[in-house]
């Protein structure tokens, strides 16, 4: 297999220990990519605990 078809290939039906050197490589390389796009930057994206506005004092009589 040469580098694009290697890029392309589905490797879902070997295991670790079946693939080729070259295929491992990739492997890695794919898993790498994959983790960069979840990388620190993205933390900031996740929806964090949400905060509840505290509750103002109502006075009778007081106008906003």
């Amino acid at each position: 297999m040469s580098d694009t078809d290697l890029t392309h290939a589905d490797l879902s039906h070997l295991t670790v220990r079946d693939m080729t050197p070259t295929q491992r490589a990739e492997l890695k390389r794919r898993y790498a990519t994959f983790v960069a796009a979840f990388g620190p930057t993205t933390a900031a994206k996740l929806p964090g605990k949400a905060k509840t506005p505290k509750p103002k004092k109502w006075v009778p009589g007081k106008r906003a």
